[in-house]
């Protein structure tokens, strides 16, 4: 049963990126990757709220914590494509924007990691 919730949350997180990346990135046409560092910055936001929560209450179910943090966090996180993204800039000599985008990636990524904790611990 856990694999179908996995796969379930797996379809949900992989039409989410679609939708929020898209939407964003065609609203910004600057060429910096805003939509994936927008997605990976929520989507570590709601794996650390989920894992908070998870593991301090039986609020969520085992089944339901694979779901949303194995299914939905990762097919919506795609540090494939931060990878790809960031090798893109620095091919194309665009070093600051590299730094930037990178930098931005993984600390405000971790920042909300510590956020989504927090906010999680609020609820407990």
């Amino acid at each position: 049963m856990t694999i179908l919730y996995i796969a379930l949350g797996g379809i949900a997180g992989t039409l989410s990126r679609y939708g929020l990346e898209g939407w964003i990135q065609s609203r910004t046409a600057t060429g910096f990757p805003l939509g994936t560092l927008t997605v990976n910055i929520c989507g570590s936001l709601l794996l650390g709220f989920i894992l908070r929560v998870a593991t301090g209450t039986t609020l969520i179910s085992p089944d339901v914590r694979a779901a949303l943090t194995i299914g939905f966090c990762g097919a919506f996180t795609t540090m494939s494509t931060f990878s790809y993204e960031s090798v893109a800039l620095l091919t194309d000599g665009d070093y600051l924007r590299a730094a930037l985008y990178m930098s931005a990636t993984i600390l405000g990524c971790v920042a909300a990691v510590m956020l989504g904790t927090a906010l999680g611990s609020k609820l407990l």
